[in-house]
């Protein structure tokens, strides 16, 4: 994450800026996950993003769909949508 960041801004992005901006990229993406379904018969909506840190384990949710996505240069960017029914 931290790559894609320093890449975005041309510096490095550490700590409490390096979360702000990986939960901004989570608001980002379920924004555009959210308007895409929009136009469906399917009823969703979004919840503010949360950013792990470290060892975490969730609980609670019906589905966890895992998305990686690769970048040359930047790493991989794992992203998890989990889905309540």
């Amino acid at each position: 994450m931290s790559n894609l960041g320093e890449s975005m801004f041309c510096m490095p992005l550490e700590g409490e800026l390096l979360e702000s901006f990986a939960a901004e990229l989570g608001n980002l993406l379920a924004g555009n996950i959210a308007t895409s379904l929009a136009g469906g018969d399917a009823i969703n909506d979004i919840t503010p993003p949360t950013v792990f840190v470290g060892n975490t384990k969730m609980y609670g949710f019906h589905e966890a769909i895992h998305l990686p996505m690769s970048s040359k240069g930047v790493g991989t960017l794992h992203i998890i949508l989990m889905i309540e029914m």
